[in-house]
């Protein structure tokens, strides 16, 4: 009996012992996991008092005569779920009151902050409410807010060449203004919008032809590049009345220039150079008697459109019947082959969510025939030459911007 309780005692001290283990363990990996957590979350985080943020403003303003509130208001991130810090900043001597975001998020391995500030927004919504800037009928003003931070952003629209000029001209008035109020070179973001013929055919974002910037850049560098964007998008689609506003000179110079995806005759013996990806296309030179005059491949990449297509069979004798917007071919084999950017309406696509869209086809023979993707009205040199025989290549530069869905 004695040698039982005395096993039992035994047993029950062990089981007592191996729980304070179990609990001792338990706490130290708690203990632990909290310390490794501080120091990942702690990462190259700056604490910004009061005075930091007061320092900020004025060398962001230029000021001297600014109240920072006194305490800051915690905004919770949707997307990633820290606690920002939005400080208010008031000019005495204008009024003005703007915000200063100290903005929390993950980088790589670990938690970073930055200060961001909605002073040229605020500066400029202020302006506008006393009537000191103007706003034309050509511009329209887009306010978003985000982590409490306010953002201005001026759209004008245009369908050719004296709108787009309209729209620049609007924007110089709105920067004089800026400038004549005392505030030069508020960067306020702009978008000059080209209402192309097809932007709206699918659901699909189309922005060739638009030119962005801010108000403190509009000068005559970004007309230049306004009237780069939409001559690029009227060669790339073939919009015959837009190319139509251009002189000779200003296609050939655009046509030929160092950044612009050029087509080119691909003779037999360059037998690698219709892919995309081929070795050889990046080593073959072609001759620079095989360019095609007056035409272009995609700024993006996306290959040669149906109007673009039209133009190649025109210039190599094939006698397309109708326009580069809409035109029938016989081919060498006799197939008849019908294109047009009317043709947007095929059921059945699947866009990069698995939504159901209805997108490009082109017809052969009678019989409609889809297109790689719902948005997509252009062709590669190869399926160019399955379909037509008509052997081209492009001549690309490195990508600048990539097309988003």
């Amino acid at each position: 009996m004695k040698a039982k309780v005395f096993d039992e005692g035994t047993n029950q001290q062990m089981k007592s012992i191996k729980e304070r283990t179990a609990k001792s363990r338990s706490k130290f990996l708690v203990l632990l996991v909290l310390a490794v957590s501080a120091i990942l979350l702690g990462g190259c985080v700056k604490k910004y008092s009061r005075n930091d943020i007061r320092a900020y403003a004025r060398k962001l303003t230029g000021l001297k005569n600014l109240t920072v509130s006194e305490h800051y208001e915690e905004i919770m991130e949707d997307e990633e779920g820290y606690l920002d810090h939005l400080w208010t900043v008031t000019d005495e001597d204008s009024g003005i009151t703007f915000h200063i975001l100290d903005d929390y998020y993950w980088a790589l391995e670990e938690v970073e902050n930055k200060l961001l500030d909605d002073y040229d927004s605020s500066v400029f919504f202020s302006l506008l409410d006393g009537k000191k800037i103007p706003l034309d009928n050509g511009l329209s003003l887009k306010k978003t807010e985000n982590s409490g931070l306010v953002q201005a952003q001026l759209v004008c629209g245009f369908s050719d060449l004296h709108g787009l000029n309209n729209c620049y001209e609007d924007l110089r008035s709105v920067r004089a203004a800026l400038e004549e109020a005392g505030y030069p070179g508020l960067k306020v973001p702009y978008t000059v919008k080209y209402n192309n013929p097809i932007r709206g055919a699918v659901d699909y974002k189309i922005d060739e032809g638009d030119t962005t910037g801010d108000l403190g850049s509009v000068d005559e560098n970004a007309l230049s590049e306004m009237r780069r964007n939409y001559l690029l998008c009227a060669l790339d689609y073939r919009f015959e009345d837009a190319l139509g506003e251009f002189g000779e000179d200003e296609i050939h110079a655009l046509v030929h220039g160092k950044t612009t995806v050029r087509i080119y005759k691909r003779p037999p013996e360059a037998a690698g150079t219709g892919g995309t990806d081929s070795a050889a296309a990046e080593q073959y030179k072609p001759p620079e008697e095989d360019y095609y005059e007056g035409v272009i491949g995609s700024p993006r990449y996306l290959g040669i459109s149906f109007g673009t297509l039209y133009e190649l069979l025109r210039q190599e004798g094939y006698q397309p019947g109708g326009n580069a917007w809409h035109f029938s071919v016989i081919v060498p084999d006799g197939s008849r082959l019908e294109f047009s950017y009317d043709f947007n309406d095929l059921s059945g696509f699947n866009d990069s969510r698995g939504k159901l869209q209805k997108g490009y086809y082109y017809i052969r023979d009678g019989k409609k025939v889809r297109m790689e993707s719902y948005y997509a009205n252009h062709f590669d040199a190869s399926e160019i030459e399955r379909l037509t025989g008509l052997r081209v290549a492009e001549d690309r530069p490195p990508i600048t911007q990539q097309p988003q869905e």
